[in-house]
């Protein structure tokens, strides 16, 4: 048996891990924001609406108990899931959530709450899931369920929950401990082949069933007719065959029946659970059995226009509502298809029309764009629906971009309550994920609710009753911001610090900009840049110079303030004029020349590099690569790109222009086969040692056909199933630059390696990493042997590298 290395895990519970925030970022148009809230769920019990739990993207469940509160700002959330002993000696963990749910006629001390773990919304970081979380005491403890129970044979035992997203659950109100469980696709496990992990069952995407109030799951049936099954824990199913995404699945009390939204399929209803049929009357006219044939076994027909699909049950009437983005034949996503109503005409002994009709087509052309190509902007990203009991009335809320309003008895015409693109009236941060109501909750006359986006939690105490003019000053005063106690969700896509103050840090938040901590305990930051937050940098040489991005793609913009930084004081540096409108990645690879500070490195599908301060200091001649896959094109029209960068070496500097000056070595790392980087050259590294030399023409080095010296498994192989390189870093104790190590972000194969000679040799150093995707790395400044690697499930380190090789 071969002797391991213990390399210490360095988990965020452990004692040299301090929180330094940001509980929340405050910005100027949204007031306090945190992260990505994509679920939500009011306790049964409580008829005030203070007990709520919340699920996000990466925070985890968190429970309050006066979400209720008169005043907002006395709100206080606590998380429930940062350290659960349900993840102990679990590899695959995940703090995204998906879906949450109480159980009905359940108490505070005995309440079932399930948590869905994965983000089903389709979207680059829609992190992967590691199942269902459980609890039975109300979310003081928890455990686990990673795969269902099927246990059928055939060498898979069960099908696994690791990997996929969880959409909804929908419990039943006939029979208290039955409960239906929507399961979709994370992208992100997609892209990194989780169902590659070493799992002997499969991940199937469809819909699951418990009896048990979710101890125990089994995949249901889903089937379009006699000899038609879609899917079936009876049927043989391809270990390749991912499953059907279900998008969304709800209980309707006045007709004893749950419903569901089927990707590319349609929409399917069952009495219990076990197996769905497909609804004879489809919501729309684009759901027919010609576009969306059975394709039994399959995961659907592309002409079946529901890429995802929505549905909203009134519960004191039973009507029931679909809202349904699809793509059309020109390949345009998040067409819509239209709301539709299905009218119940509950009465003492349930519904006046026995079948589900959705006969009522309610116009909803103010959710499309306002460019009228007929979409709903990020429809499959973004789309949420509610139907809230209102007196005598059913308001409909609309969660798209924004948070939209109508009321069927004033025949629902439609108000955008928030208009974050234009006025921001509402002050309610963009990208709509959740919505939670009580209609009206005890003691009141009108509606709350709740509603979860990608800038965290908002309320209405008032059913959004706004009554002005559009755009109307008075249109924030009907929500009130629940962020002030829920901290902090945020992601964090880029992080620097200053060499001249440890207290100064400016990182980068994805959706919610960019921000900046400026002294020691300051919990909540203030957001510098609005726009798509990416990576950050802070001149070692001079730390007044901060870079961050303005956008998504090449946009990165300059302050030469330092500390006293504003959002006012970043200039456009260098954009798409500098580098000749090069396609890039959502967030374009940039680092700050280690060798001469003055020069940033840009990666798009070449590399580039020039004065960090841009302009019209760049031209043509600042491409220092080609196009690295080979095929010249023009802008990057279809090449692949670039996910990494180093540099290193000596500066030697032969002639005057900055695109010479600086590191002489560099390195680039591409991304995935699947996520942009190629069919050629996907999960590849080029180098070139000359360039303080290099042109638009010099031919870069692909390192990915160099041998892995002690790596039998692969033949040797560098990164053999062509994952993202997601990170490489060049050793600054060599001084040559030849000393280089990558991670490579995916399941299933070596995570980390090492080259001593620039890539002429790798050597496999994973040793006893987990097969966990890893993110980053780097090398202790004041010892070579130490070296950290951050992974999907905590940050790792190890005193002696030299030990870490396979053997």
């Amino acid at each position: 048996m071969r002797q391991r290395l213990a390399v210490p895990h360095l988990a965020s519970s452990n004692p040299p891990w301090q929180q330094v925030g940001p509980s929340q970022v405050i910005t100027s148009q949204f007031g306090n924001v945190t992260g990505r809230v994509t679920s939500l769920a009011i306790v049964p019990w409580d008829a005030s609406g203070n007990t709520v739990y919340l699920g996000s993207t990466g925070g985890g469940v968190w429970r309050s108990s006066n979400a209720a509160a008169s005043d907002a700002t006395t709100v206080t959330w606590q998380p429930l899931t940062d350290d659960p002993a349900a993840f102990s000696g679990v590899n695959i963990t995940s703090l995204s959530m998906g879906a949450l749910s109480v159980q009905p006629g359940t108490s505070s001390t005995n309440g079932v709450v399930l948590a869905g773990t994965g983000d089903p919304n389709d979207v680059l970081d829609s992190y992967y899931g590691a199942g269902i979380l459980r609890s039975s005491d109300g979310g003081t403890t928890w455990s686990l369920i990673t795969q269902s129970s099927d246990g059928f044979s055939g060498g898979i035992t069960n099908y696994s929950f690791v990997g996929d997203a969880f959409s909804g659950f929908a419990w039943s109100t006939t029979n208290p401990a039955l409960v239906v469980a929507a399961v979709t696709n994370s992208y992100d496990g997609f892209i990194n082949n989780i169902n590659n992990s070493g799992t002997n069952n499969v991940a199937e995407a469809g819909l699951y069933y418990s009896t048990d109030a979710g101890q125990t799951w089994f995949l249901s049936t889903i089937e379009d007719g006699s000899n038609q099954i879609i899917e079936s824990s009876q049927m043989t199913i391809p270990s390749t065959f991912p499953g059907v995404p279900v998008t969304a699945v709800v209980w309707n009390p006045m007709r004893k029946m749950f419903f569901a939204a089927v990707q590319y399929h349609g929409y399917y209803q069952s009495p219990d659970g076990v197996t769905w049929t497909r609804m004879t009357n489809q919501p729309g006219t684009a759901l027919t059995t010609g576009n969306c044939p059975a394709n039994p076994g399959t995961n659907g027909s592309n002409s079946c226009a529901i890429l995802r699909g929505v549905l909203a049950v009134q519960p004191v009437t039973g009507d029931m509502f679909a809202l349904t983005v699809g793509t059309n034949a020109l390949g345009l996503n998040n067409v819509d298809e239209g709301l539709w109503q299905d009218v119940c005409n509950a009465g003492p002994n349930g519904c006046a029309n026995p079948t589900v009709q959705f006969g009522t087509k309610i116009a909803d052309t103010p959710l499309d764009d306002p460019s009228g190509n007929g979409t709903i902007p990020q429809g499959a990203y973004n789309l949420a629906l509610a139907a809230v009991p209102n007196g005598a009335d059913t308001l409909l809320f609309a969660g798209t971009q924004d948070i939209f309003r109508c009321s069927l008895a004033a025949g629902c015409a439609w108000r955008n309550t928030t208009n974050t693109t234009t006025c921001v009236s509402g002050q309610v941060a963009p990208a709509q994920h959740a919505i939670a109501f009580l209609g009206p909750p005890a003691g009141q006359t009108l509606p709350l609710l709740y509603f979860g986006n990608d800038g965290g939690l908002w309320r209405s105490t008032d059913g959004v009753d706004q009554t002005g003019a559009t755009c109307a000053a008075s249109d924030a005063t009907h929500y009130q911001n629940l962020n002030g106690g829920l901290g902090s969700l945020a992601e964090v896509t880029g992080l620097a610090n200053s060499e001249s103050d440890t207290n100064v840090l400016l990182a980068g938040f994805g959706v919610n900009g960019s921000a900046a901590m400026t002294n020691s305990g300051q919990s909540a930051w203030p957001q510098l840049l609005s726009g798509e937050g990416g990576l950050t940098a802070i001149d070692p040489a001079n730390p007044e110079n901060w870079y961050a991005t303005l956008g998504p793609y090449v946009a990165i913009g300059q302050c030469i303030q330092g500390s006293r930084c504003t959002a006012t004081d970043f200039a456009p540096a260098i954009g798409a004029t500098e580098t000749s409108g090069d396609q890039a990645l959502l967030y374009a690879p940039y680092a700050l020349d280690p060798a001469d500070s003055a020069n940033l490195i840009v990666g798009t599908c070449r590399v580039w590099r020039g004065p960090a301060s841009g302009g019209n200091m760049w031209s043509t001649a600042n491409a220092i690569s080609p196009m690295l896959d080979g095929h010249a094109q023009p802008s990057c029209n279809g090449n692949a790109l670039i996910r990494s960068l180093a540099a290193g070496g000596a500066n030697v500097q032969p002639g005057t222009g900055a695109e010479n000056t600086g590191s002489q070595v560099m390195y680039a790392g591409m991304a995935g086969l699947l996520d942009g980087g190629g069919a050629s050259v996907g999960g590849h590294v080029f180098s070139t040692k000359t360039a303080n030399t290099a042109s638009g023409t010099t031919a870069w080095m692909d390192l990915a056909l160099s041998p892995v010296a002690n790596e039998q498994s692969y033949n040797g192989i560098f990164n053999p199933y062509f994952f993202d390189v997601s990170s490489l870093y060049v050793d600054p104790h060599d001084a040559t630059g030849d000393t280089v190590y990558a991670t490579i972000q995916g399941f299933g194969v070596p995570h980390l390696y090492l080259s001593t000679d620039g890539g002429a040799d790798w050597i496999n150093i994973s040793k006893n990493l987990p097969d966990l995707p890893l993110n980053d790395v780097l090398v202790d400044p004041n010892d070579a042997s130490v070296v950290y690697v951050a992974s999907d499930g905590g940050v790792f380190v190890t005193q002696n590298v030299a030990n870490c090789e396979l053997s």
